[in-house]
Formats: structure tokens, C-alpha cells, sequence
């Protein structure tokens, strides 16, 4: 098939704007990846210098568990916790009443002392205390022991039979918490059916 001059040089034309588009394009940097936003605690957590042997004395002189909320910018989950448990009022008083919060970072830089003295970032914290995900709430009592271990997002009825558990020291009676919650649903069960046998006509 005969082309044309003219409609020869005008696909080379064509052509070579495309294959010059197609360098630019191959030479722009990519598009930046978004920033994951940052959970921020509530303004009733404890400041701290993350020396926690001295948050710990802190509490216990207050006569309260010392609770430590690791968290991670960008978490579904933790901003689940800070939006409705950390503002539930119920929850809120209940903590600020029986509890000293503080919050680290699971990616975090900052000097950290743990309970045994030794120094870390809160990225080596973290990996220490072997936190694979968050939220992850860790409460300790007076001796900095850890008493409970929360991995993962608890509705705010679940997180109350949590903080009874603590603040009531019920971990000295019944050391496992999976074993307690299932005692206390079975009683708000028993307790339902009571007071529905109540309200039935004899």
C-alpha cells in the first residue's frame, strides 16, 4: 500500500509525541503514599515521661492500676477505641477514677524505661513485649506486674467487665479473663431469665 509524504512525516509526528509523553510520564516520581493518620489519646491520660516504674509508684501512691494503651497511627481499631470507648462517660469516669493511662507507639522513637530498668524505644518495647498488633492494653498493678493483657478492640460492655476485673483485683481469684467474662455473661443470663420469670403471670 502506498503512504503518502505527507501522511508518512505526520505519523512520524504522531509517533514520536507519543514515545516523548510516554518519557515524561516514565520520569515523574510517584504520587506520595498518604500519611496514616495519628491516634491521639484523650486529654484525661496521664502525661508521662515513659519511665514506667515511676508511672507504676505513681499509681499505686493514688491507690489505682497503671493501664498502657500501645497503639499506631493509621489503626481502625484503636480509633474505634479512643471514638467510643475513650468517650463512652460510664468507662471514662470509671478510668479516670480507678486508673492512670498512658499511651506509646508501636512504631515510636522515644526512650522508654520498663519495669526491670531496662531502656528502649517504644518500637523496642513493643517488639519486646511481643505486640503484634493494636490496640494491645496492658494493665500492671503496684509491683508492675502485668495483671491483664487486652489484644484488640472490646466493645464498651465487655470493656467494663474488664476494668471490674481489675480494679477488683478479681485476677487474684480467677487468673484467667476468658474464664471470668464467661462467668459474668453466664450471670447477666441467669439474671435476664430471673427477672423475666418475674414479670410472667402466674
Amino acid at each position: 500500500m502506498h503512504i503518502s509524504s505527507a501522511l508518512y512525516s505526520a505519523l512520524r509526528i504522531v509517533c514520536a509525541a507519543l514515545c516523548a509523553a510516554l518519557c515524561i510520564g516514565a520520569a515523574l516520581p510517584a504520587p506520595a503514599a498518604e500519611t496514616p493518620q495519628e491516634i491521639l489519646a484523650p486529654s484525661w491520660f496521664k502525661p508521662t515521661f515513659l519511665d514506667f516504674p515511676e508511672d507504676v509508684r505513681e499509681a499505686a501512691a493514688a491507690k489505682k492500676h497503671l493501664m498502657i494503651f500501645i497503639t499506631q497511627n493509621g489503626c481502625p481499631w484503636c480509633k474505634k477505641l479512643v471514638e467510643v470507648n475513650f468517650r463512652d462517660k460510664t468507662i471514662v469516669a470509671r478510668m479516670q477514677k480507678e486508673f492512670d493511662s498512658v499511651e506509646i507507639n508501636l512504631h515510636g522513637s522515644s526512650e522508654t524505661v520498663w519495669i526491670d530498668g531496662a531502656r528502649a524505644t517504644e518500637k523496642a518495647l513493643a517488639a519486646r513485649l511481643k505486640v503484634r498488633g493494636t490496640p494491645t492494653l496492658l494493665f500492671l498493678d503496684e509491683r508492675g506486674a502485668t495483671v491483664l493483657r487486652l489484644n484488640g478492640y472490646y466493645d464498651p460492655d465487655r470493656f467494663l467487665l474488664a476494668l471490674d476485673y481489675v480494679s477488683n483485683r478479681e485476677y487474684r481469684k480467677q487468673p484467667d479473663f476468658q474464664t471470668y467474662l464467661k462467668s459474668r455473661s453466664e450471670e447477666h443470663t441467669s439474671e435476664l431469665q430471673s427477672r423475666l420469670h418475674l414479670r410472667m403471670p402466674s
